[in-house]
């Protein structure tokens, strides 16, 4: 007979019955507890009681033994019972064996527990507390305590005293006061002093920060030993509030926080070294041009040199000199405003320093980030300044009739020589384009920007002398070019609105000292204008030719004859309307020849170009052949 079957029978009769446990067993003269143990299924009726229990439940007694109404066949009753109470026995048996093994299992494990929270205890009060650690979290010797009292008491408990009532009261007593005694303890020591934890991205590094809650008082902890962390440097203004943490890198955390009086205060924990070892200084290791790109296209900009460091954003430049910059560790540095911070810097883990010059090699990286208690993210910049493997970076080689930005200083090669070109060039990297500038033996020219100003710089004898004439700083300078010493063309744009550009086309007749307009564009009904990507190209005083581009797929060109006064198309009647991307002419003995090519568009013939010449200075023109 099962046991469980017939509990639920006996129950779903009761139900019926609309009979309480307690009211079934009152008549059989029994407890309410047999009952409830019947209908569990953890024991079995009497057989002398199986009789009084089918004629109150009001079935017979083979339906009661069949667990089933109606179910009136022969059984043999007392060896039903008989199989039933043994089956249980069983069930109990088995119950017992698991809770035994069950309470060996804890005490063992609580055994363990007992051991390792002791010693643990043992390595903080006799090694660690001597050489002045601590434990990351203060409440934690409490709560170690706490764990070991709760092993202790599961050992007594369930090991030796579970038979012993009084001598289980006197030790869950003990145990209670001990406890209460101790989380006492536990939060006032949490209530004290605060604990701030963080781990790096790869939990390399372990930052342990704590912070009196009463005088915001702070320490930062270093030689962190998991649990245990030794306190290395006290922050040098109190904290009012929360802390901000953010890793930069995983050996770089920023500590952002405010002081008593509201003004925002930095620290930075760091854990490596980019060099060998010794220490230098991180300012002198980034001395570059620095540069970041948003999705949108408008890029961070940070110029380091021996004057300081400046930052350009958001169309805003800020530079902090020497003095503004405090150095944290040999990988990381604060920049201050007015004793304010206000960017930290750190060296990225690709950062390498050459051994001679301690410079950061090409291609390490590093992070700016602003310092706030509102979320801001990271930029990571790379350097835009050529660096060789050479061991002076004040001047970079490079090839012949060639210029290169270091530092904010250009220089220009001529045949063997180096030269220092005028002016300040942090920002110039990225608008030089090839027509904007000239580097010839006879006429070296190049601009740049100063505050609010800008100045075009050249030379008649390779660098020997300069000369500086000011522009207006609103226009970009798209081509410049000069066809003899002293005759000169310059393009320059004032407005640009989508692929149209407003702007005019200067001469100077005097080797670059003044400008006059030449010519305002190219003429639409009553409008001048050029496109964005125009460049233009002088032949001699009177001829010349400007190109106007029309977003990749196809290029006008136009042609002058006095000097930009007027300009008309050029319009060559070409073998396959396919080519309709004129470039700028070359001229070569007499001679001007004319590339077409079919723009982006354009995929015929394997995208080829066909070249077409001039002898008589764009009257007419002729398709080359090929050779």
């Amino acid at each position: 007979m099962d046991s469980i079957k017939f509990g639920k029978f006996i129950a779903e009769l009761r139900k019926e019955k609309k009979m309480t446990q307690k009211e079934l067993a009152e008549k059989l003269n029994l407890t309410d507890k047999a009952v409830s143990k019947w209908e569990r299924g953890l024991s079995f009726p009497d057989i002398t009681m199986l009789n009084p229990l089918a004629k109150n439940l009001g079935v017979d007694i083979s339906e009661l033994v069949n667990c089933e109404r109606g179910n009136k066949e022969k059984v043999d009753v007392e060896k039903a019972v008989k199989e039933a109470i043994e089956k249980i026995n069983k069930t109990k048996e088995k119950r017992e064996k698991r809770n035994i093994k069950i309470k060996r299992i804890t005490i063992v494990v609580s055994i363990i527990v007992f051991i390792l929270s002791v010693a643990l205890q043992c390595v903080y009060l006799f090694l660690k507390k001597r050489h002045g650690y601590e434990y990351i979290v203060d409440s934690m010797p409490c709560l170690v305590n706490q764990v070991i009292l709760i092993s202790a008491f599961l050992v007594l408990l369930l090991g030796f005293m579970r038979k012993n009532k009084i001598k289980n009261i006197i030790v869950i007593l003990v145990f209670t006061i001990l406890s209460i005694i101790n989380i006492a303890f536990a939060i006032n020591n949490g209530f004290t002093r605060q604990s701030i934890i963080t781990f790096s991205n790869d939990f390399s590094n372990q930052l342990v920060l704590k912070k009196d809650r009463k005088t915001g008082e702070t320490y930062f902890y270093r030689n962190t030993k998991i649990l245990f962390a030794k306190p290395s440097e006290q922050f040098s203004y109190a904290v009012e509030g929360k802390i901000k943490t953010k890793w930069l890198t995983t050996d770089i955390c920023s500590i952002t926080y405010e002081d008593a009086n509201g003004n925002l205060r930095e620290f930075v924990a760091t854990y490596g070294d980019r060099g060998d070892g010794s220490y230098y200084w991180v300012s002198t290791t980034m001395h570059g041009n620095w540069q970041h790109f948003t999705k949108n296209g408008v890029s961070t900009k940070l110029i380091s040199d021996s004057k300081g460091i400046t930052i350009k954003k958001e169309g805003e430049s800020h530079t902090f000199e020497n003095t503004d910059i405090k150095q944290f560790g040999t990988i990381a540095i604060v920049l201050y405003d007015e004793d304010i911070p206000k960017y930290v810097i750190a060296l990225n883990k690709d950062c390498e320093l050459d051994s001679i010059t301690d410079i950061i090699k090409d291609g390490g990286t590093i992070t700016l980030f602003e310092v706030s208690m509102e979320k801001t993210i990271p930029e990571v910049l790379k350097c835009i300044n050529y660096k060789g493997n050479l061991q002076d970076y004040k001047i970079v080689d490079m090839d012949s009739y060639h210029y290169r930005v270091n530092n904010g200083i250009l220089y220009v090669k001529y045949d063997d020589e180096i030269v220092e070109v005028p002016g300040e060039y942090s920002e110039m990297l990225s608008s030089f384009n090839d027509d904007n500038y000239i580097i010839s033996k006879e006429k070296t020219v190049f601009f740049y920007n100063d505050d609010d100003k800008k100045y075009l710089v050249y030379s008649d004898d390779m660098g020997k002398t300069w000369n500086k004439t000011e522009l207006p700083k609103n226009e970009s300078i798209e081509s410049i070019q000069f066809i003899t010493k002293d005759i000169g063309f310059m393009l320059r744009f004032n407005d640009v609105a989508m692929t149209l550009a407003s702007g005019n086309i200067y001469k100077t007749t005097d080797g670059g000292k003044t400008w006059t307009v030449a010519s305002s564009g190219i003429r639409q009904g009553d409008s001048y204008s050029f496109s964005t990507g125009s460049r233009m190209k002088f032949i001699d005083k009177n001829l010349g030719f400007v190109t106007k581009p029309s977003v990749g797929t196809y290029c006008e060109l136009y042609i002058t004859k006095d000097g930009g006064r007027n300009f008309e198309q050029v319009k060559i009647p070409v073998i396959n309307e396919v080519y309709d991307y004129y470039e700028l002419p070359t001229f070569y003995n007499g001679i001007l020849y004319v590339e077409i090519g079919q723009g982006n568009d354009g995929d015929y013939n394997g995208g080829d170009t066909v070249t077409y010449y001039s002898k008589d200075n764009g009257a007419n023109w002729f398709l080359k052949e090929e050779n």
